[in-house]
């Protein structure tokens, strides 16, 4: 059982909603939702979510506390414990952290009225594209499905900077709530918002239509791509 999926149980134990939880950490629904569907590696609220279910943060590894915590192995403890000669290198930690190196690609499959289901566990990695150096948690998923034809075609694969700021007129997989062990995603061009509903579009057939924030609450925006 991966941590992500022990803070969902403790959640649902404690009787807690999403929203509930990420009130008593600091953070948004949106933030529970994807440290729950695996979509965040590591999360700096950590030992607050942790104090907030009960949960050991001992029991926790060290990699899923953020870049801001000192793994415990390198914390001073008096002159008898030096940090290593490698822990000094920024490079060391700019790829502990996930900056640089590869990401991770997660295969996809269809999930019936233009919906995809992505794989909770990377089938691999691939070469990080220019637009996600330095760019924490950026992924890729294998695209399926012909409903953004031209723009993407079946096989491209689509390089995902969660940490970049939704425009208007930029394309995006949007994810819905996990039913079981799947999680549901589409891809679409993000046009605007009202307080219930994100107003998208695709192009084959051409069509703007509406997702429900509810239902859809997660978007991450799509910045490269591989052609097949």
């Amino acid at each position: 059982m991966d941590w992500q999926d022990r803070i969902r149980e403790a959640r649902i134990a404690k009787g807690l909603g999403q929203k509930a939880l990420g009130q008593l950490v600091g953070v948004s629904q949106a933030t529970i939702g994807k440290i729950e569907s695996k979509h965040s590696h590591s999360t700096e609220v950590l030992d607050k979510l942790c104090a907030a279910l009960g949960l050991d943060p001992a029991s926790m590894p060290e990699e899923a506390f953020g870049r801001s915590r000192i793994p415990t192995a390198l914390v001073h403890r008096g002159a008898s414990t030096p940090v290593p000669e490698y822990a000094r290198d920024p490079a060391y930690w700019a790829g502990a952290a996930g900056l640089v190196g590869d990401v991770p690609l997660y295969a996809s499959a269809e999930g019936g009225r233009g919906a995809l289901i992505i794989e909770q566990d990377a089938i691999g990695s691939v070469k990080r594209p220019p637009l996600l150096q330095g760019v924490k948690d950026g992924y890729a998923i294998y695209l399926i499905g012909e409903s953004m034809v031209p723009e993407f075609e079946p096989g491209d694969l689509l390089f995902v900077n969660p940490r970049l700021p939704v425009l208007a007129n930029t394309t995006c997989v949007f994810y819905g709530a996990e039913e079981g062990a799947e999680t549901l995603a589409t891809v679409k061009r993000y046009i605007g918002q009202n307080e219930q509903e994100w107003l998208v579009r695709q192009f084959n057939p051409p069509q703007d239509f509406q997702l429900s924030r509810e239902i859809w609450p997660i978007r991450h925006r799509i910045v490269a791509k591989n052609f097949r």
